[in-house]
């Protein structure tokens, strides 16, 4: 995570936080999934349709449209003033985070980030940490 912080910029944060609904988070990290599919080296994998992609981009900017001009409007303000620009940048990676936190706290998505395990030779590990 970004190391820069300053009082203006927490404050900008927790209103992103507080101020974020769940359905909100849900768009953010589908625009996310959206964006990176556009990614060379992961597009073949994606089955998106054009529909998909503007439906989430339109999501994500009345989100951005309604957090900067209305819900955090004078955090913001305060933060990009006093702190620069880079407060923005914290601040929605800060978001970013939670809302992935979130997410990773279903039962099947954490099923599946645990998929993996059943090809790794744990005998390896094993050795690895036996000193430990």
């Amino acid at each position: 995570m970004n190391s820069f912080a300053g009082p203006f910029t927490d404050d900008f944060s927790k209103c992103l936080v507080t101020k974020t609904t769940a359905q909100e988070k849900t768009d953010l990290v589908k625009w996310i999934y959206v964006t990176i599919s556009f990614h060379p080296q992961l597009s073949q994998m994606s089955n998106l349709t054009a529909e998909d992609v503007e439906m989430a981009n339109i999501r994500v900017a009345d989100y951005m449209t309604n957090v900067f001009a209305y819900k955090c409007n004078d955090e913001l303000n305060q933060a990009i003033k006093y702190e620069g620009e880079e407060s923005v940048f914290y601040a929605f990676e800060l978001l970013g985070e939670l809302a992935m936190g979130e997410l990773m706290q279903d039962q099947g998505v954490t099923a599946a980030s645990e998929l993996f395990i059943q090809y790794v030779d744990l005998s390896i590990f094993a050795e690895l940490f036996s000193d430990f």
